[in-house]
């Protein structure tokens, strides 16, 4: 999970304005305070096509889990995940952040194709 002061730095890195950059950053403490778990998800997999809103995937995703959330996107383009539980907060990060999306498969040979299975014996010629 995300520092405060990390969160801090990338909306004064990202906002040139000075008075704009500060009232966000107090935003972003505000919303520190309500949700103690808070993720930084600009490169995550988990925005729509226009970057303006989650995937309906990872939205249904969500709300499958029954755990509460927020989501919460600063005028300057970047995203917040708020999360009360540590647990769902972990799960989320496990699930949809782009460092795991990128781990490779343990076995690349695996074919989920029902006749091209890799469960189907091997035909010797």
């Amino acid at each position: 999970m995300t520092e405060l002061e990390t969160i801090k730095e990338a909306v004064t890195a990202s906002t040139r304005d000075e008075e704009l950059a500060s009232a966000t950053c107090y935003e972003v403490e505000a919303y520190v305070r309500l949700w103690p778990f808070v993720f930084l998800v600009n490169e995550w997999d988990i925005w729509n096509g226009s970057r303006r809103a989650l995937k309906l995937q990872v939205i249904r995703w969500l709300e499958n889990e029954g755990e509460p959330f927020d989501f919460f996107q600063i005028r300057t383009g970047i995203g917040l995940m708020g999360f009360k539980d540590q647990k769902a907060a972990e799960k989320f990060e496990l699930r949809w952040s782009v460092g795991s999306s990128r781990r490779p498969a343990s076995n690349g040979d695996w074919n989920p194709h029902p006749l091209k299975s890799t469960f189907e014996p091997v035909h010797v010629n």
